[in-house]
């Protein structure tokens, strides 16, 4: 998640950008893959909620099947471990939840942290910060298989990263924003070393993507 360190980080970086490379503040796209994803959609709508802080007004923002709920991410792996039926899915559920409460408490303790950190929620009363994203192109990526999903780590579609994604998008289109787009794949997830899994940067179309952003930034 985007915690205060991490901010003054990416502030840092992109005012050096932009003032040493003459770079124009408001040609850029911001977006990563999983909690990289996470981090540049909560970045992005700071930038937008008060420009004045922040060296950057991006155009676009976009998340490769990223955790945009932490709420909703602790609640899934409460469940993960609580079932114990796929050790792969359990050591992880139990390490991000020991990491986030090493770091920040439980969420449920700590509402308010975690919110002014979380991109999203599906539960409003915990923040709507996806208003920010009205006016800019916005997009999330997913390989939404959840035949393997329940196959191979017994999880079901309600704790998938697409669930809040897709919210995410829909909340954004009633606002509006004609530039808000739910991009779903089915089997493109591949690890670098050939292993199947939707959780996987391939999921993206590189050369799609990249046009994607010049059209954004008028090049």
């Amino acid at each position: 998640m985007l915690n205060e360190e991490i901010q003054e980080k990416f502030t840092k970086v992109l005012k050096d950008v932009v003032e040493r490379f003459s770079v124009d503040k408001e040609k850029f796209v911001m977006g990563g893959f999983s909690a990289g994803g996470t981090i540049a959609l909560r970045y992005v709508e700071l930038c937008l909620e008060t420009p004045e802080k922040y060296p950057i007004q991006p155009k676009g923002v976009f998340v490769v099947d990223s955790p945009i709920d932490v709420f909703r991410l602790w609640e899934g792996f409460e469940e993960t471990i609580k079932n114990d039926k796929s050790e792969i899915a359990v050591q992880e559920a139990k390490y991000v939840t020991e990491l986030l409460t090493t770091r920040y408490g439980n969420p449920a303790e700590n509402v308010s942290m975690y919110a002014k950190m979380n991109p999203f929620s599906m539960n409003r009363e915990y923040g709507e910060h996806e208003v920010h994203l009205k006016n800019i192109a916005v997009r999330t990526y997913h390989d939404v298989d959840i035949s393997w999903r329940l196959q191979n780590r017994y999880q079901s579609a309600k704790n998938q990263n697409f669930m809040a994604t897709s919210e995410l998008i829909n909340r954004l289109l009633i606002l509006g924003n004609e530039k808000a787009e739910f991009i779903q794949t089915l089997g493109t997830g591949y690890r670098s070393n050939g292993e199947r899994h939707p959780h996987s940067w391939s999921i993206v179309d590189e050369a799609e993507c990249i046009g994607w952003v010049k059209n954004i930034l008028g090049k």
